[in-house]
């Protein structure tokens, strides 16, 4: 079974992030932790494009619609996402200082 999408459906990262209120780096953010609405991947490479269905979007949103704090707060009770050490660059792995155990800096 084929699925027809319509092209005017499909988003950009940035529309998607414009249209979710977020900054688009925090959906790109998402897409690696795997949270967020499903994207398509446009290609088999790295850095093929990402795209958003509109309809996917919007029904990811209404996934997320509560009736008071304590039903939010009770289904954001999962584990946590573990993230590899090193797996996401800051501003101790730039490659100009190293902090060393004691705290201190070294060049």
């Amino acid at each position: 079974m084929t699925q027809t999408i319509d092209l005017n459906d499909l988003l950009t990262n940035e529309d998607a992030a414009r249209l979710l209120g977020i900054k688009p780096t925090t959906l790109e953010m998402w897409r690696y932790l795997g949270k967020g609405p499903p994207f398509l991947k446009l290609g088999d490479v790295p850095q093929s494009p990402v795209r958003y269905l509109r309809s996917a979007v919007m029904a990811w949103l209404a996934e997320r619609s509560y009736r008071n704090t304590s039903e939010a707060t009770a289904a954001m009770r999962v584990a946590p996402v573990k993230v590899a050490p090193g797996a996401i660059p800051g501003p101790w792995t730039n490659g100009k200082r190293n902090v060393n155990q004691s705290g201190g800096a070294s060049e």
